[in-house]
């Protein structure tokens, strides 16, 4: 038995909420995009020296979400502070240098977890 494949979803009150998203990609956007409540759309991608890159995506349809701010804090301690908001609920999740969603280091789950805690 494999480990699963793990990708993250925080919403805006900093709820995180593991998605298993294996590794066929049509079960991959099913899955991200159920938990998105829309269609799916990259806002950015985190490159990392060592192991996949990370991509944030959100829903395609968030021009009118508040933003999120503890997916913020995620990302400002995994790299380094976007140049725009993020805005609504995301799916963190990791990248391959070949362009396929694979799940997130382990490294990576214990930062945004630190992260997304309330003070």
């Amino acid at each position: 038995m494999t480990d699963p494949e793990i990708a993250i979803r925080i919403d805006l009150a900093g709820n995180l909420r593991e998605l298993d998203i294996g590794t066929d990609r049509n079960q991959q956007i099913r899955t991200i995009g159920r938990a998105l409540l829309d269609n799916i759309q990259a806002v950015d991608f985190i490159h990392r020296p060592t192991g996949p890159a990370i991509v944030i995506l959100a829903r395609a349809h968030r021009s009118h979400q508040a933003p999120n701010h503890p997916a913020a804090r995620a990302v400002h301690e995994l790299a380094a502070p976007l140049p725009h908001p993020i805005q609504g609920e995301v799916v963190l999740a990791g990248y391959t240098t070949a362009g396929h969603l694979t799940g997130l280091p382990a490294d990576a789950v214990a930062i945004i977890r630190a992260a997304c805690r309330t003070p």
